[in-house]
């Protein structure tokens, strides 16, 4: 018998499964395109594109990094309903809204891969809500006197804005790879920390 969902326990497998769906998702459309690289590709480079349009051969099962992002946005979707359903207050609630919605823009990026119109304004607003989002949810940590996992967010959050900012990337994909792991580093924090 499967025990019932507690707050704690549900943030915790939803986290787990979008953390896990995403790198996942990279690493075997990697694997099915040995010409990638990390330090001269887009990660959107594995869903779409080719020689004459964008550089790079076309990606051998693009549906992997497509249907990979959809599903990925989707338990970001499922882990901020859970996290608004369990809010302490309503700012916390405003910024698990904006992680939905990030969420959505994870999925758009699968739906409009690379080589179609909107691509590029999906990717950059999926980081850009992502750290409102989280911003946000700092914020509502401060206001709730949760000191060590609201300031130690907001720093982490400004930190790699600058660090965003002031490193040459040698590639989008180094730089989307930087965003991944300060989008999982703040989402560990908000759950183990979660009370």
């Amino acid at each position: 018998m499967i025990p019932p969902l507690n707050s704690k326990r549900a943030l915790f497998i939803t986290s787990a499964l979008a953390i896990i769906s995403a790198w996942i998702t990279i690493l075997v459309s990697i694997m099915f395109n040995p010409w990638f690289s990390v330090t001269h590709n887009a990660l959107s480079d594995l869903g779409g594109g080719n020689l004459i349009q964008n550089g790079h051969p076309a990606p051998t099962f693009p549906f992997i990094y497509n249907d990979g992002m959809i599903l990925t946005g989707l338990f970001i979707g499922i882990f901020s309903s859970f996290g608004i359903l369990y809010s302490k207050n309503k700012v916390e609630t405003s910024g698990l809204s904006f992680f939905i919605i990030s969420g959505l823009f994870l999925a758009l990026i699968g739906i409009y891969h690379e080589g179609t119109y909107p691509h590029n304004f999906v990717s950059i607003w999926f980081f850009i809500l992502s750290s409102i989002s989280f911003f946000t949810i700092s914020l509502s940590r401060v206001m709730m006197k949760n000191y060590g996992s609201g300031l130690s967010s907001i720093i982490i959050i400004m930190i790699s804005w600058f660090i965003e900012n002031a490193v040459k990337w040698g590639s989008v994909a180094e730089s989307e790879i930087f965003g991944i792991i300060v989008i999982d580093i703040i989402v560990i924090i908000y759950v183990m920390t979660w009370k």
